[in-house]
């Protein structure tokens, strides 16, 4: 999908020129007030661009220049907002049956497809109030679904939740795109979202954008570490599941042929694609490798330090393992005395506990 448009906002302009992918799920991510909504307002048709050009492979939704705007029922595009913003005197039944176009739909076999795929069927006689938040965000995303649109869009659709109802729909949320095949557009500023959900990111700010990639290469790329603060500063890491232990609950990621990551068991098939995120907190480094029996660090790596960032109180370490990177986190005492400089070989020690399940996703 191309957006090449410009928007003069209150505080700034948002201009934001991208070539998004047609499959999997974008996340729009930046700070709060940074023009995300902006942005899909105006390819919802909600907002009007100055100038610019917003169009699929099948569609072109705006274009200044050859005075097209096309109004927001024609152009097949679903919205889930922040809130469910459901009807509170129809049933969840009423609600989804609103704008359900039946007739493309005979059998209802589409209609009980996403009845099944969100959990609702068993919802289908109440009402909205008699439902908890993340039930009604399953109601709202499943009334969009029902209109087949060709394009999802939505916005921080898990903002107003808890975390346990925020828990409760992610899954769901990564089914959709999954099992329906239907390009996403998500807004978020929530890294947890991200890892957790996206294929690739679209970073903005200030309405413009800095970056837009796969979610490894955003992610680990030196604009994105402002939204990484200190004790949020991790990298991403691409693996594959390759065997579970058998005596402990653990499960070794293979990082690449020659290096198996240790992690809390991962309850995924065998050669399971899945990313991990690995916190410079938990990485540490020695000169040498102590023999396993004298350790209880199970995850040993050489490395080659590519880059030390240093400050008053701390040192960080951006560290090539194979085709991927680590960060670490150390303070500038460790790197006197151990005389450390870019180009130089150290073991990366990285503690298998520390990863949780929020911390890796299927991709």
């Amino acid at each position: 999908m191309l957006i090449d448009i410009t928007r003069q906002l209150n505080d700034f302009t948002l201009q934001v020129n991208a070539q998004l992918s047609t499959q999997g799920i974008c996340a729009i991510f930046g700070r709060s007030g940074s023009g995300k909504t902006s942005l899909i307002n105006t390819i919802a048709g909600i907002d009007t661009p100055d100038s610019g050009r917003i169009s699929s492979i099948e569609d072109c939704f705006f274009d200044s220049e050859k005075g097209v705007n096309t109004a927001v029922h024609l152009r097949q595009i679903g919205y889930v907002f922040q809130q469910a913003r459901l009807f509170p005197h129809y049933s969840v039944d009423a609600n989804l049956r609103y704008g359900y176009a039946q007739k493309d739909d005979p059998d209802g076999r589409f209609f009980q497809q996403i009845l099944v795929l969100l959990d609702i069927t068993s919802l289908l006689k109440r009402y909205p109030n008699e439902l908890s938040g993340g039930e009604q965000q399953r109601v709202a995303i499943g009334r969009a679904l029902l209109r087949r649109p060709k394009l999802l869009l939505m916005d921080e659709p898990l903002a107003s939740l808890d975390l346990p109802r925020k828990q409760e729909l992610l899954p769901y949320l990564a089914k959709l795109n999954k099992v329906l095949k239907l390009p996403i557009l998500y807004v978020t500023h929530s890294l947890d979202e991200v890892l957790y959900l996206a294929d690739e990111i679209l970073l903005i700010d200030k309405g413009q954008k800095l970056l837009h990639d796969d979610v490894e290469t955003v992610w680990n790329h030196p604009l994105m570490q402002p939204w990484l603060n200190q004790d949020r500063q991790s990298a991403i890491l691409h693996a594959s599941v390759k065997e579970h232990h058998e005596k402990y609950p653990l499960t070794a990621l293979a990082l690449s042929h020659d290096h198996l990551l240790w992690v809390r068991k991962i309850d995924q098939p065998l050669q399971s694609a899945i990313r991990v995120r690995i916190y410079a907190k938990d990485v540490s480094i020695t000169l040498s490798r102590l023999p396993a029996e004298q350790s209880s660090i199970r995850n040993v790596f050489l490395t080659t330090i590519e880059e030390i960032q240093t400050n008053s109180q701390n040192v960080r370490l951006k560290l090539a393992l194979a085709d991927n990177i680590l960060w670490a986190d150390i303070t500038p005492w460790a790197l006197d005395d151990l005389k450390l400089s870019v180009n130089q070989q150290v073991y990366a020690q990285i503690k298998g506990v520390s990863i949780n399940h929020s911390d890796w996703a299927n991709i």
